[in-house]
């Protein structure tokens, strides 16, 4: 029974496929019939010929080359709304088909220049890596000697994942947005020699970022480059502080002793802890970026480089807790936070599902780029 039914499937699977190929084959040998029938001047039965395999049957490139045909001929009929239309649907067919004056006839190229495929809006997906970079604005220095304590910062490695989407302007300017969830982290270590102190600070954070700016792309080709500018705001929702490292057993007493008399310096490693109290929520940066996509069937797969420069002070000058006791942090560690802004370098991966729109352009928007194009021609 059960290999009956096996048998019965192979059987129907290969007649169904066959059925298939035949029809490929006599609808191309339909579109050589158009072909021949156009080249011999008899234009007005083409889209009779060609009706059937255009309802069911076409390839996506068969219809592309049938629509073509079908528009040339009734520019030729003088039938410009059949022709448009036809057009139209070619562009349904493969909305990133380009008319070329070299490879087709000079009316259709002119013709196209009223069409757009472009999409409205482009969402994408994205995710990647990330490392930043804290800089000073002014040092807070918790010892009893000025300038006493150096500092050397370290990277480390945080990621970022997001959407975003572009509101595109023309085939190559795009106002973009979106929103990312970026974790991410940051080393700075302390070093006062006189006292034998070392304190490792790990801070990691969790960000919202929402970009906003302005990019330029290629709109042609399999490997596509774009570049970007613009502003960013960031939301700094939570922030934790690790310390690690040595010092003196009773380092707070010994700030004024004689470092010869100290005892041998010890090393801790101390527990997260939750510092929002002394961040700043809203924080602002400007985006600067660039990569390449690269064309994937109707898609899109890219690279992002992107590189954020904080604007805005991310450090509050608190000497206390949330709750309004005395930083413990100030008081087993000596630590208390520089004002600093905080830089960030990303790279990320993603993935791009254009929403293509084949339309007619606008007479307002067509006028206004065709008098940018006779200007710039003029000078």
């Amino acid at each position: 029974m059960g290999r009956s039914v096996l048998l019965f499937i192979v059987g129907a699977s290969l007649i169904f496929n066959g059925q298939l190929w035949a029809q490929k084959e006599n609808c191309e040998e339909t579109l050589n019939l158009a072909a021949a029938e156009f080249d011999a001047g008899r234009f007005v039965g083409l889209p009779s010929i060609l009706g059937e395999c255009l309802k069911n049957g076409f390839s996506q490139e068969q219809k592309v080359r049938a629509y073509l045909l079908l528009t040339q001929a009734y520019l030729i009929l003088d039938d410009p709304a059949s022709a448009e239309n036809s057009y139209l649907q070619l562009l349904k067919a493969d909305p990133e088909y380009i008319a070329n004056p070299t490879r087709d006839p000079i009316d259709v190229y002119y013709l196209s220049k009223k069409f757009t495929s472009t999409p409205i809006f482009t969402p994408h997906l994205m995710g990647g890596m990330n490392t930043s970079l804290p800089r000073d604005i002014y040092n807070i220095n918790t010892g009893s000697v000025p300038n006493s304590i150096s500092s050397k910062k370290v990277f480390k490695l945080g990621y970022q994942i997001g959407v975003g989407i572009d509101l595109n302007l023309s085939s190559n300017w795009s106002l973009c947005s979106g929103i990312l969830y970026s974790a991410k982290s940051f080393k700075n270590v302390l070093d006062q020699q006189n006292y034998r102190y070392e304190l490792s600070i790990t801070e990691k954070e969790s960000w919202f970022d929402i970009p906003l700016y302005l990019k330029y792309q290629v709109d042609s080709g399999k490997i596509r480059p774009f570049g970007y500018a613009g502003l960013a705001m960031n939301l700094l929702v939570n922030t934790n502080l690790t310390l690690s490292g040595t010092h003196q057993v009773d380092y707070m007493a010994a700030s004024g002793a004689n470092p010869e008399n100290l005892g041998h310096p010890q090393p801790y490693q101390g527990p997260v802890n939750p510092i929002n109290y002394k961040r700043n929520f809203l924080n602002r940066s400007l985006v600067f970026g660039g990569g390449v996509k690269y064309k994937w069937g109707k898609d899109f797969i890219y690279v992002d480089l992107r590189y954020m420069a904080g604007m805005t002070n991310l450090a509050k000058n608190s000497y206390t807790t949330s709750n309004g006791q005395f930083d413990p942090l100030l008081a087993q560690y000596g630590y208390s936070s520089n004002f600093f802004r905080l830089d960030n370098l990303s790279i990320s991966f993603g993935y791009v599902r254009p929403l293509y729109n084949p339309r007619k352009k606008k007479k307002v928007i067509s006028g206004l780029l065709e008098k940018l194009r006779f200007k710039r021609t003029k000078k």
